[in-house]
């Protein structure tokens, strides 16, 4: 069976995963506010991330910090099984503080082998069955305990500290995500020319200031799709300019529709 699903447990609200069994999906440049651990099954994809490629096979999985840019293609036309853990910052940045180690803060990638696939794969099916909030908690506990032992591949660096004015623009998108922002408007936020906060921006965050805006309506959507809203309403405080556009936008990067998102399947 294919398809693109999601599953949530409302009395753990800081976790969602999603699982995937599909043909040719394909996810533009974005990113999640969440902590997100995946694991491909079956199938591969080219990867996408913060300005590098790199092929990810079967058995491969990856850690990526919050607002971390990425996007993915299929590389084959067989289908594309994949299984992705999204946890929420704080959640995981609670944990990092009562654990030794560091939290962390550049994408991780690397091979595992298919007894480490077959263990973390009983885990997440744990938090899709009917065990109490307090036994699913504990497996996300000991599953991110877990990924602190071993030796990992440290794929690419982060940036450095973004540019003063550069973290300007960020916070005023950040704040104004729905609004007609204009780069004039930018512009006038952080002093600097547009043409040249324009050039500045994409060799920093490695996407134009539109596609870190639209970024952040996504995002935004999920959330408030998340709280049992009408998806007509939620385009609308996200800033499409109809449900038509937000729909095909919506399913553009996570490969669901807003009303099957919401449904979980």
């Amino acid at each position: 069976m294919t398809g693109i699903g999601f599953y949530r447990d409302e009395a753990l609200p800081f976790f969602e995963l999603k699982l995937c069994q599909e043909y040719g999906v394909a996810y533009k440049k974005h990113a999640h506010e969440e902590y997100s651990l995946g694991l491909v099954v079956a199938g591969g994809s080219s990867f996408w991330c913060e300005g590098g490629h790199e092929d990810i096979a079967p058995q491969t999985m990856l850690l990526l910090p919050p607002g971390c840019m990425h996007a993915c293609k299929p590389v084959e036309s067989g289908c594309w099984n994949y299984r992705m853990l999204f946890v929420a910052a704080d959640w995981v940045q609670a944990l990092a503080a009562e654990r030794p180690g560091t939290i962390w803060t550049q994408p991780i990638l690397k091979t595992v082998s298919p007894r480490a696939v077959q263990r973390l794969e009983r885990r997440l099916q744990r938090l899709q069955g009917t065990e109490t909030p307090l036994a699913k908690e504990a497996v996300l506990i000991d599953l991110f305990d877990g990924l602190q032992q071993g030796d990992k591949k440290m794929w690419l660096q982060r940036p450095g500290e973004e540019r003063p004015r550069l973290k300007q623009v960020k916070e005023y998108l950040q704040n104004h995500f729905a609004a007609k922002v204009t780069l004039e408007e930018l512009g006038a936020v952080s002093g600097l020319n547009k043409f040249h906060l324009l050039r500045l921006f994409k060799k920093a965050f490695k996407i134009p200031p539109h596609m870190y805006q639209m970024v952040l309506r996504i995002n935004f959507a999920k959330r408030e799709l998340g709280k049992r809203k009408e998806p007509a309403e939620v385009a609308q405080e996200a800033g499409f300019y109809d449900q038509s556009h937000f729909s095909k936008t919506f399913k553009s990067y996570t490969g669901i529709t807003p009303e099957k998102y919401q449904k979980g399947s």
